[in-house]
């Protein structure tokens, strides 16, 4: 059992209706809300950044919170991170470090360190850009996370090699309901149309609707607690690949 602390927080994840349900949080990529907010914007609502997109892409119409216990295996807490790498995953398959180009470093990647350290809890800050995104976005605050499914236990994460993470829902309010704050021309879709999405590269207009979807939370759920601030991501990526033999492919090709 690993003696480093647990950390509880908030993570919130995009989905189409009712796959949360279905599917839950297992062997899925998670964010704080600014970093689910900058994806929604950049590949959801938007064709990256630019236009409309309708029908939004894989129909996500849907932000759902999850209160998180997470916990490091020793392995990794003896090496000073509390977080591993955040690698990708794509209809619960773990694909590795995927970089600009649907570039990723594959199962093995995911299956060596997983053996090495256990099924850890990975991040990327967006200020590191690595993997991805390598740019500056209008959401400099942002994290997404990995939650493997070979480390989810029920209860407080004990931190041995299968027990890392564990979760408890916290609500959901949808993109409809972020859409009715501001109303407008500019964003049409289905029959409705709002301004809610006005400026997705503009740093302002960013923090202004990370907000508002952090308000529509707090006053939807009045009985749970309206913050609870994530961890630092601590992830480092010289620790982990000092040397890095893991060939980038396009798995979708």
């Amino acid at each position: 059992e690993s003696s480093a602390p647990t950390h509880e927080f908030y993570m919130y994840r995009a989905t189409a209706a009712g796959m949360a349900t279905k599917y839950g949080f297992a062997d899925t990529n998670t964010g704080n809300m600014d970093g689910v907010m900058w994806y929604l914007m950049n590949e959801i609502v938007t064709n990256y950044g630019t236009g409309v997109r309708c029908p939004r892409r894989f129909n996500i119409s849907e932000i759902h919170r999850i209160k998180v216990k997470v916990k490091p295996t020793a392995a990794l807490s003896s090496e000073g991170m509390h977080f591993g790498v955040r690698f990708a995953y794509d209809q619960g398959k773990c694909e590795g470090r995927c970089f600009p180009g649907n570039l990723c470093t594959g199962e093995g990647d995911c299956a060596f360190h997983y053996d090495k350290y256990g099924f850890v809890v990975g991040c990327n800050k967006f200020t590191d850009k690595y993997p991805f995104p390598n740019m500056d976005t209008s959401a400099p605050q942002g994290v997404w996370y990995a939650l493997p499914a070979g480390g989810l236990c029920s209860g407080e994460p004990t931190g041995q090699k299968d027990c890392t993470w564990s979760i408890e829902s916290a609500g959901m309010v949808t993109l409809k309901d972020l859409e009715e704050l501001s109303s407008g021309n500019e964003n049409c879709c289905a029959g409705s149309c709002s301004n809610f999405w006005h400026g997705p590269m503009d740093w302002g207009a960013t923090a202004w609707r990370i907000k508002e979807a952090l308000e529509l939370f707090r006053k939807r759920y009045p009985s749970m607690k309206s913050d609870l601030p994530a961890p630092p991501c601590d992830f480092q990526q010289w620790k982990w690949y000092s040397q890095d033999s893991w060939p980038r492919k396009d798995p979708w090709r």
